[in-house]
């Protein structure tokens, strides 16, 4: 379920990249709410697949819609559960996306990554 990594700060456990994960705001709705616990089963496919995709290329998460097919509303909590769990990361860029505004672009963290720190709480 874990993958051992070490950083600056010492060991982190990185929780596995195809973990089924959901979260949900204490403030949703009841339907958002069903909805999020409907996809939880097919959350893990969709975070190895992200990653899989990030580890190849950076991109935006438009891009990652476009390339992947997915929607929106799939990608970004994908990418941002990816995120807190140290397995992909801001690449330091922005692009613009088809509206014209910047967007981030993310970056694939390896396994192996020696400079990856732990996530804190802000």
């Amino acid at each position: 379920m874990f993958a051992p990594s070490v950083g600056l700060g010492g060991t982190f456990e990185r929780p596995a990249i195809n973990r089924d994960i959901v979260i949900i705001a204490r403030e949703a709705t009841h339907t958002s709410r069903q909805a999020a616990l409907k996809a939880k089963p097919k959350t893990g496919k969709n975070r190895v697949r992200v990653h899989n995709y990030l580890k190849q290329r950076s991109a935006t998460d438009e891009e990652i819609e476009t390339a992947l097919g997915m929607s929106g509303n799939t990608v970004r909590p994908t990418r941002g559960t990816l995120v807190k769990d140290g397995h992909v990361k801001d690449s330091g860029f922005c692009r613009l996306t088809r509206a014209g505004n910047l967007a981030i672009v993310w970056e694939g963290v390896c396994a192996a990554s020696t400079n990856y720190k732990a996530p804190t709480n802000t």
